[in-house]
């Protein structure tokens, strides 16, 4: 927002003024009472310790001097570029009022579906874009993200050197503010950069022939700006010190726990991007991925840093007791040289050291958790699976999401690292960035030269591993028959399932965007194999039902879902030939469509919804959820009520990314069993009246069994409990054998 740039300039000036008047203009010893007053007086004010501005500017020397130019030229740079942005904010205003007809107070209370949509009609009446008559909803995506796409395909294919080993540390990941700012520098806007403009790539970076030279340039062109980066580090670091000092200074003051917390890290929201991920959308997932990563974490503590915490805290508080207590008999304690620091010091060691004492209370579940937060976050290494109990797990998710103390410390030494990784790291990697943007730039009529990996084609980016087949099906006419996915090298393919999951995503955001013809068959590849596991959904092994153990995961995040869920298995079996679910909705809700009451759920609860994820309601052509079928026919959304489909968006991609990634890791396991020459056991066959029974059955424990992990209010909370009396159910997916 405009607003927002304009106060941090504003906090600039007040950072640089403030400091060097603290720095120059005032009398220490005479504050510090080391020395008497000019007035001779017992009592110091103000006017004693401030010193007259000509002395003030007087005492100015050779370094201070250079800090004040350095930071005058950078304000007016900042300044310019706010300036640029004020203009072109006015514009985008402009655009906003009189051709889409949104004014500013209608803003907040619409999503970007809504907006998006107008924008693709405004295109067909006046041609805003002159090379094609209609622009698609990726052509839009693709434009806004542009960089971002190039930077979440950089890190997907480990091409900029973010990994490091160090002694004593170990592996570690680092990205900074600092750091992204300078890679986006060299990358797309400095002078000479691969980008000449913000919409072509160079041409002379598409000749494979320029590869070493284009190498060459850029190697030195890092060079210059690591150098930089080494000549300005004392303003810069002086500058990083300042602004944390002043920014969380009384914040751990006033809550010294503030530092135990943890926030998704810079790497992080990176790598758990999808391609076509607006900001709002990625900070939307996140935030719901927050609690159960919080949860998961907690879990790992070392009873040496417990024994330690409690003693600390025994030692720290016992001292801070006895002074408070003075305190509150005689005030006048304060007085006394270095007490109320001291109460300060205790009263912060008390409080980090309490927060690293964990509820002896609590047994967390670490695969079950691991689950929420994959369902939210979408991304997890394949080698975490089964392992999620260990250190090693921990060590690498810590790396996306990770301490605010390590993250501010980060933050702090940015400017003293941020040299050494571009000159040494980063430079000696310039032929293979090279060779990426050579190899991975298209050319989009309409939209100018984008990362190819954001079209999200599966026939050129995607990996047999994610296919919808697991291998079992090719002998079968299945699924695997219709595999769309051809093997392609390893250095085309997209990695953790990046291409794959955001098609899924964008698909389920942008439900009325046509995809290719190869991306269209996968999607519907994966339709059909909902619809097949879900015809062995009552299984005698159901461990081996990959949409049974989807649901399964799926109910376990929290109530909504689990409602969800239960209306999914009541509303779509096969009880006596006919479909359950097709009665029971048409008596329930009668021909009310799902989108219908999407719309009208909308109308009532419209305020504070521009940061939603998608439509307000999801078409049911768009999610596997409502694939789920028997007898041909698609489960209906519609059952799970209106108020269910403000959140279908996120629901169904919860859904499509655990059904993914049980498909892979299926498909892992066949491939591992067959290089070793195993066979995978048989599937069970169960008659209809078996069928029917283990529905009938199961269906009192998903609708009554309370959910595990879930508090009164819907919230996830994995604690461990005990079943007791008719709780037997192992889960309330978990159907009862006959």
């Amino acid at each position: 927002m405009m607003l927002h740039e304009i106060l941090e300039l504003a906090k600039f000036v007040f950072v640089v003024v403030f400091s060097t008047f603290f720095i120059n203009c005032v009398d220490y010893p005479v504050l510090f009472q080391n020395v008497p007053p000019h007035h001779n007086g017992t009592k110091v004010t103000i006017s004693d310790v401030v010193i007259p501005s000509g002395q003030c500017v007087a005492r100015f020397g050779f370094f201070t001097w250079l800090c004040l130019v350095v930071a005058v030229v950078y304000w007016l740079f900042r300044a310019i570029r706010v300036a640029c942005h004020l203009i072109q904010f006015i514009e985008i205003r402009a655009f906003y009022v009189h051709a889409l007809h949104i004014s500013a107070s209608d803003l907040d209370n619409m999503t970007w579906h809504e907006v998006q949509r107008r924008v693709l009609e405004v295109q067909k009446d006046q041609q805003m874009c002159i090379h094609k008559q209609e622009l698609t909803e990726l052509d839009i995506y693709n434009r806004i993200l542009r960089y971002k796409n190039y930077m979440v395909a950089l890190v997907n294919k480990d091409v900029l050197p973010l990994h490091f080993t160090l002694p004593l540390l170990g592996p570690v990941v680092y990205l900074t503010q600092g750091l992204k700012y300078n890679l986006e520098l060299i990358l797309f806007w400095f002078p000479g950069a691969p980008f000449e403009n913000t919409w072509h790539l160079r041409e002379e970076y598409k000749r494979p022939a320029n590869r070493d030279m284009l190498a060459q340039q850029l190697a030195r062109r890092i060079l210059w700006v690591g150098l930089v980066n080494l000549v300005l580090l004392p303003l810069v670091l002086a500058w990083q010190v300042m602004y944390f000092f002043y920014s969380y200074t009384d914040l751990i003051k006033r809550e010294p726990g503030v530092l135990g917390l943890r926030t998704w890290s810079p790497y992080g929201r990176l790598f758990l991007r999808h391609f076509n991920e607006l900001d709002h959308e990625l900070n939307t997932r996140l935030c719901r991925g927050y609690r159960p990563a919080c949860q998961y974490m907690s879990i790992f503590s070392s009873h040496i840093v417990i024994i330690l915490a409690k003693n600390v805290t025994f030692f720290a508080g016992a001292p801070l007791a006895v002074l408070l207590l003075l305190t509150v008999i005689d005030e006048d304690v304060l007085a006394v040289e270095h007490v109320l620091m001291m109460v300060t010091v205790l009263g912060i060691i008390v409080a980090i050291s309490r927060n690293l004492i964990p509820d002896e209370n609590l047994v967390w579940r670490p695969e079950r958790l691991m689950t929420s937060i994959l369902a939210q976050i979408h991304y997890m290494p394949d080698h975490w699976k089964g392992l999620c109990h260990t250190t090693v797990v921990r060590d690498e998710f810590a790396h996306l999401f990770q301490y605010k103390a390590v993250r501010i410390l980060e933050e702090v030494v940015s400017p003293v690292v941020t040299p050494l990784v571009l000159i040494f790291a980063l430079r000696p990697r310039a032929l293979e960035i090279v060779d990426f943007l050579r190899n991975f730039t298209v050319e989009v009529v309409g939209v100018g030269d984008v990362c190819s990996f954001a079209l999200m084609d599966v026939r050129k980016h995607g990996s047999p591993q994610w296919r919808a087949d697991d291998g079992e099906d090719d002998d079968h006419g299945g699924a695997g028959a219709a595999s769309v996915i051809e093997p392609q090298p390893e250095q085309q393919r997209a990695q953790h399932g990046k291409t794959e999951l955001s098609l899924m995503h964008f698909t389920l955001t942008n439900p009325h965007w046509v995809p290719p013809e190869g991306s269209t068959a996968f999607i519907n590849n994966l339709k059909e194999r909902v619809c097949t596991e879900a015809t062995r959904l009552p299984a005698l092994h159901r461990e081996d039902n990959v949409l049974f153990n989807s649901l399964n995961s799926l109910s376990g995040i929290n109530a909504e879902y689990s409602e969800m869920v239960s209306s999914v298995l009541r509303n779509n079996v096969a009880v006596g030939g006919s479909l359950v679910g097709s009665r029971m909705a048409r008596s329930d809700l009668g021909s009310t469509s799902a989108a219908a009451q999407g719309v009208a759920a909308g109308e009532r609860i419209r305020g504070g919804i521009s940061r939603a994820e998608g439509p307000l309601a999801t078409p049911s052509h768009a999610s596997l959820l409502n694939s789920i079928c028997v007898a041909n026919e698609p489960y209906s959304s519609s059952v799970v009520g209106a108020e269910v489909s403000l959140e279908s968006t996120a629901a169904n991609m919860s859904f499509s990314t655990l059904f993914m990634h049980e498909l892979h890791q299926r498909h892992l396991r066949v491939t591992t069993g067959r290089s070793l020459g195993a066979t995978p056991p048989p599937a069970a066959v169960v008659d209809p009246e078996s069928h029917s029974r283990l529905v009938w059955q199961g269906l009192p424990h998903i609708l009554e069994s309370p959910q595990e992990g879930s508090g009164e209010d819907g919230t996830s909370s994995s604690a461990t409990r005990q079943p007791t009396g008719s709780q037997q159910a192992a889960h309330p997916l978990r159907l009862p054998k006959p």
